[in-house]
């Protein structure tokens, strides 16, 4: 990439030091930059504005062709990664998903299991001993919560 823009660069330099010198030679020294002998005579330099501006339009348009067909190209690329994410989600992910719920329902059966085998029995007893714990203490409260009662009237 580095050397595809120095070598861009080094050709807009070169062009604008030929536009210059032939400004400086044919505008102050009144001579042609391209020797005649070189140039057939259907061909020569762009001396008005006007022709730089047609050489210019000339240009843009090209450029502009070159953008066009630059975005036709990403368009078909993109088009093409889409389709083929499109595939891939097909083949790969959705088999995935499949699993991946199996597996959830496998887990939500296990804790079902669990549940009904493990925790309820221990809720059972954990339910009876505090029921006992409850009863104990009622029968052991049972003196200071009359003497309560005696003690407020």
């Amino acid at each position: 990439m580095r050397f595809v823009l120095t070598v861009v660069s080094a050709a807009i330099l070169l062009v604008l030091v030929y536009l210059f010198a032939g400004w400086i030679i044919d505008g102050y020294l009144g001579g042609n930059i391209v020797p005649n002998r070189l140039v057939p005579d259907s061909w020569a330099a762009p001396n008005s504005w006007s022709e730089w501006r047609d050489i210019i339009i000339v240009l843009m348009g090209t450029f502009w062709m070159l953008s066009g067909l630059l975005t036709v190209v990403l368009l078909v690329a993109l088009i093409f990664l889409a389709i083929t994410l499109r595939g891939v989600m097909k083949e790969n992910v959705a088999p995935a998903i499949d699993s991946l719920k199996d597996t959830l329902d496998n887990v939500r059966g296990t804790t079902e299991v669990v549940g009904e085998s493990v925790v309820s029995p221990i809720v059972r007893i954990y339910s009876v001993v505090s029921g006992v714990r409850s009863a104990l203490g009622a029968v052991t409260n049972l003196p200071d919560f009359v003497r309560r009662r005696r003690k407020k009237k």
